[in-house]
């Protein structure tokens, strides 16, 4: 679960210096008005200067080039209020292509950081033996994500919830003798984190090659103490973008929400699941935690490869292109797998534009999960299409928040769901925190992935897109779930009270920043 308390202090403080600085602002100027004797022309000098660069900010969010939603609410925030949505547009809202910290990455740009797969033009034949949609699904996502589809070399284990995760992740790391690279959004030092960490510093202490990057503000609460002991040990360590004030500082926004584990180069896993014990239903929790791993052997492994190392240059400006990390291996697997990432640093939307596809693609059903849920028009009218063409659409979401502002976000869409008789389950269980998209029971997505415009434009992220038999067990996952979830009736959604629709509508006019 990404509920931090620090975080939420950080951009308190932000909200808190904005709206500061905006009565400040106000008692400065008529201050120094009642003290000197300037003309009525001089003050309106001074006003007029302050909103000709409050109209040029305006102007300049106006005319991006993203969707008209994504700017929707900074330009109504700044209308209405320009002092404090000047403040907060500078740390929240600026461009990340436009920071000095993108542009010194040259590798970062476009694809420049693969070198060992694949470009789109070279692999139209890849997936030639497969039908026409599955083609055209892949080779979108090579178009739209550069990372080549791998075909029948490469085996996916579904790993349900960290009882099985953290088990498999202990074994893989004992077996390690070459190299480790793990990446996650949280690592905490509670008992889960140390026991994981605490067997990479031993692993690193008996020559194994160890590299660990954390998100900076994701993993802001482990313990210093426990941050020196991992500093100090023989292990590569890398905070993402750690942030040390807040105010005017884009990295606070643009986060990375990767989760990544290759060992040897033999097995890696990716998905939903960071390093923390709410993960783990063995541990004590106050409610049931559901969650989806996967765990990928052959040909993929590459790709995730790359793929960390692409984030490891973006921290360091160190691009590692070594062969001892690339070995061949073949497994027997049948179907075809393909990693699909991005992030702010990508041209477009990839892993949303890839829903998009998928949505059109369908013929028979849609099956989601997802712990948030904040879609943009594109998404939401492609859903309800589906559902106009007799398409089954099925979206799981949680019965148990752990962010109550967030979840009225995710309640928001509800109403425009359900009324196109799209069905949408609440997982009383406890909170489902899995990014789980399905077309037709023959096509599967499973990552880091949330429904929401964060995932889609703001955060760093990853997914596995998936046509092979491992589809079938991400299937009886879902069903199981939705046996655990409650159907949402849509007459009886229709009827909440007054002022819980009143703060959902609010909500969600600020969905595509929040």
């Amino acid at each position: 679960m990404e509920k931090n308390i620090r975080k939420v202090l950080m951009i308190l403080l932000v909200i808190f210096i904005a709206v500061g600085f905006r009565f400040l602002f106000e008692y400065l100027f008529n201050l120094v008005w009642n003290l000197y004797d300037f003309s009525s022309v001089f003050g309106y000098f001074i006003r007029g200067f302050f909103v000709l660069i409050f109209a040029l900010v305006w102007l300049s969010i106006a005319l991006r080039s993203e969707n008209p939603h994504q700017k929707l609410p900074w330009l109504l925030l700044l209308a209405l209020e320009p002092a404090t949505g000047f403040v907060l547009f500078l740390t929240f809202g600026r461009n990340f292509k436009r920071t000095y910290r993108y542009r010194k990455r040259p590798k970062m740009h476009g694809d420049a950081y693969i070198t060992r797969e694949a470009k789109p033009a070279e692999a139209q034949s890849l997936t030639s033996s497969y039908n026409q949609r599955l083609q055209d699904v892949f080779h979108a996502a090579h178009h739209l994500s550069h990372h080549q589809p791998f075909v029948d070399n490469t085996a996916i284990e579904v790993l349900k919830n960290g009882e099985e995760f953290y088990p498999d992740l202990r074994q893989a790391i004992l077996a390690a003798e070459k190299f480790i690279l793990l990446e996650f959004f949280i690592v905490r030092s509670d008992a889960r984190g140390r026991e994981i960490v605490d067997l990479l510093i031993a692993k690193a202490n008996q020559g194994v090659e160890v590299k660990m990057i954390i998100d900076g503000l994701g993993s802001a609460r482990i313990s210093r103490r426990y941050l020196r002991k991992i500093r100090r040990s023989r292990i590569d360590f890398l905070f993402n973008d750690r942030i040390y004030f807040p105010l005017f500082n884009t990295r606070i926004n643009y986060r990375n929400h990767r989760k990544i584990v290759v060992v040897d180069g033999t097995v890696a896993y990716t998905g939903g699941m960071n390093i923390a014990n709410e993960y783990d239903n063995t541990t004590e929790h106050p409610y049931y935690f559901r969650d989806t791993q996967l765990k990928i052997r052959g040909a993929l492994v590459q790709s995730l490869t790359t793929l960390f190392f692409k984030d490891y240059y973006y921290n360091t400006g160190d691009f590692i292109d070594d062969d001892r990390y690339y070995p061949q291996t073949t497994v027997p697997a049948e179907g075809i797998a393909q990693i699909v990432q991005s992030g702010p640093d990508s041209s477009t939307a990839a892993i949303r534009n890839l829903y998009m596809k998928l949505i059109l693609s369908a013929r028979k059903s849609i099956k989601i999960m997802t712990p948030y849920m904040a879609l943009d028009q594109e998404t939401l009218t492609a859903l309800q299409a589906a559902a106009q063409s007799g398409i089954d659409v099925e979206i799981i979401i949680p019965g148990e928040p752990d962010k109550y502002l967030v979840y009225k976000v995710t309640k928001s869409f509800v109403t425009s769901l359900v009324k196109e008789n799209i069905k949408i389950y609440q997982y009383e269980k406890g909170f489902c925190h899995a990014k789980v998209f399905i077309v037709d029971d023959e096509i599967a997505s499973v990552g880091s992935y949330n429904l929401d415009n964060r995932s889609a434009v703001i955060d760093f992220e990853v997914t596995v897109l998936m046509a092979n038999p491992t589809v079938a067990d991400i299937v009886e996952d879902f069903k199981a779930d939705k046996r655990d979830s409650r159907l949402i009736d849509a007459e009886l959604w229709q009827k909440r009270p007054l002022i819980t629709r009143l703060v959902e509508g609010v909500m969600s006019i600020f969905s595509p920043i929040i």
